[in-house]
């Protein structure tokens, strides 16, 4: 893959399980929007039923949650890299499918 691609995923994903991905060595991706098949809420503010965190092995910090429809509503621009990467955390009761997309910054 070269600066400029785009890189993204779709697994189906079992509850309380993630959703992860971690750049090889040396690769940086700015993740651009996150996708779920579950939705909570209420009209008009779904949100997706996952978690978005950053992640670096050990420590995990929570970047969007389901229900906070005020996050999902600015533009994702989350920076990941071999170091400190992604994962999205199926909040759900049962399985389901969780995306992600992204460009490849480096």
């Amino acid at each position: 893959m070269a600066r400029g691609d785009v890189v993204n995923d779709i697994q189906d994903i079992a509850a309380a399980g993630f959703l992860t991905f971690q750049p090889a060595a040396g690769v940086e991706v700015m993740i651009t929007e996150i996708g779920s098949e579950v939705w909570t809420g209420s009209t008009p503010d779904f949100t997706p039923n996952c978690e978005v965190q950053m992640y670096d092995g050990s420590l995990t910090t929570l970047i969007r949650t389901a229900g906070e429809g005020q996050a999902w509503t600015r533009q994702l621009k989350l920076f990941v890299n071999n170091t400190n990467y992604l994962r999205i955390k199926n909040v759900s009761v049962s399985t389901q499918a969780l995306s992600f997309t992204g460009i490849q910054t480096k």
